[in-house]
This record gives C-alpha cells, structure tokens and sequence, in this order.
C-alpha cells in the first residue's frame, strides 16, 4: 500500500509568501481535519478573498517530497 507523496511543509501566512514560493505543490486543509495536496494552479485560479481566506486561517502549507 502507497502513503502519501508528499508532508507538510513551512506554512504560508500572507498572499506574497504564496507569490513568492517557488513550490509547485501545497497542503491545503478543507477544514480541521481534511489535509489535501494540490497544485499551484488550483490555488491561483480561487478567487482571491477564498485564497486569502484561507491563508489567513493558517490552512495552506508548501507540501515537501517525501523521498524515502
């Protein structure tokens, strides 16, 4: 059985820090307990308040390879 690809990294705490972060995966959270990875440009076509509204609820993470 496979884990996950990817852990979750340093946390994303404002709009610039997702610009300036040349990750191309995240660890979203859709809730407290829900944890998915998705890709750069799922995060960027949000609308923008849905972006910030989540990186201001301490809910997207840069994801991190896993190379075991």
């Amino acid at each position: 059985m496979s884990g996950r690809k990817y852990k979750r990294g340093k946390q994303i705490c404002t709009v610039s820090d997702f610009d300036q972060s040349c990750s191309k995966f995240y660890v979203v959270y859709f809730g407290p307990c829900n944890p998915q990875t998705k890709h750069r440009s799922f995060l960027i076509s949000w609308q923008y308040c849905t972006l910030l509204n989540f990186i201001e609820k301490g809910w997207v993470f840069e994801a991190e390879s896993r190379e075991e």
